[in-house]
Protein backbone atom coordinates (compact mmCIF):
# COMPACT_ATOMS: atom_id res chain seq x y z
CA UNK A 1 0.00 0.00 0.00
CA UNK A 2 1.07 3.27 -1.25
CA UNK A 3 0.79 6.84 0.50
CA UNK A 4 -1.36 7.37 -2.54
CA UNK A 5 -4.26 4.72 -1.33
CA UNK A 6 -3.78 5.99 1.99
CA UNK A 7 -4.61 9.44 0.75
CA UNK A 8 -7.71 8.10 -1.06
CA UNK A 9 -9.13 6.45 1.82
CA UNK A 10 -7.98 9.06 4.10
CA UNK A 11 -9.55 12.35 3.12
CA UNK A 12 -12.93 11.06 2.72
CA UNK A 13 -12.85 9.78 6.27
CA UNK A 14 -11.07 13.01 7.71
CA UNK A 15 -13.64 15.18 5.85
CA UNK A 16 -16.47 13.26 7.27
CA UNK A 17 -14.85 13.45 10.74
CA UNK A 18 -15.00 17.41 10.28
CA UNK A 19 -18.27 17.62 8.74
CA UNK A 20 -19.35 15.75 11.84
CA UNK A 21 -17.70 18.28 14.59
CA UNK A 22 -18.04 21.70 12.41
CA UNK A 23 -22.12 19.93 12.06
CA UNK A 24 -22.82 20.06 15.50
CA UNK A 25 -21.20 23.14 16.02
CA UNK A 26 -23.33 24.92 12.94
CA UNK A 27 -26.29 23.72 14.99
CA UNK A 28 -25.87 25.62 18.11
CA UNK A 29 -25.09 28.37 16.32
CA UNK A 30 -27.42 28.43 13.41
CA UNK A 31 -28.10 31.14 10.99
CA UNK A 32 -24.71 33.39 12.31
CA UNK A 33 -22.99 30.41 10.62
CA UNK A 34 -24.00 30.61 7.09
CA UNK A 35 -20.96 31.41 5.33
CA UNK A 36 -18.85 28.65 6.74
CA UNK A 37 -22.02 26.17 5.93
CA UNK A 38 -22.00 27.13 2.60
CA UNK A 39 -17.89 26.46 2.01
CA UNK A 40 -17.90 23.15 3.57
CA UNK A 41 -20.60 22.81 1.08
CA UNK A 42 -18.26 23.52 -1.31
CA UNK A 43 -15.66 20.79 0.13
CA UNK A 44 -18.03 18.68 0.12
CA UNK A 45 -18.71 18.49 -3.52
CA UNK A 46 -15.72 18.45 -4.57
CA UNK A 47 -14.42 16.01 -2.99
CA UNK A 48 -17.40 14.22 -4.02
CA UNK A 49 -16.82 14.82 -7.85
CA UNK A 50 -12.91 14.00 -7.13
CA UNK A 51 -13.59 10.39 -5.56
CA UNK A 52 -16.52 9.37 -8.40
CA UNK A 53 -14.34 7.87 -10.62
CA UNK A 54 -11.67 6.48 -7.17
CA UNK A 55 -8.72 8.01 -9.05
CA UNK A 56 -7.91 11.51 -7.41
CA UNK A 57 -5.65 13.39 -9.71
CA UNK A 58 -3.14 16.14 -8.63
CA UNK A 59 -5.53 19.30 -10.06
CA UNK A 60 -8.24 17.34 -8.20
CA UNK A 61 -6.68 17.27 -4.81
CA UNK A 62 -5.61 20.82 -5.06
CA UNK A 63 -8.74 21.89 -5.62
CA UNK A 64 -9.79 20.24 -2.72
CA UNK A 65 -6.74 22.35 -1.37
CA UNK A 66 -8.08 24.95 -2.04
CA UNK A 67 -11.60 24.54 -0.95
CA UNK A 68 -10.52 23.46 2.89
CA UNK A 69 -8.53 27.24 2.19
CA UNK A 70 -11.42 28.62 2.14
CA UNK A 71 -13.34 26.63 4.69
CA UNK A 72 -10.49 28.22 6.93
CA UNK A 73 -10.78 31.57 6.35
CA UNK A 74 -14.40 31.57 6.82
CA UNK A 75 -14.17 30.07 10.11
CA UNK A 76 -11.32 32.54 10.84
CA UNK A 77 -13.57 35.37 9.88
CA UNK A 78 -15.87 33.25 12.25
CA UNK A 79 -13.58 33.52 15.44
CA UNK A 80 -13.02 37.37 15.18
Amino acid sequence: MDWFEILIIAIPCLTTLLLMIVSAVLKMHKDSMTGLSKELSELVLKIIEAAKDKNFTQKEILSIIKEFEDVVAEAQKMVK
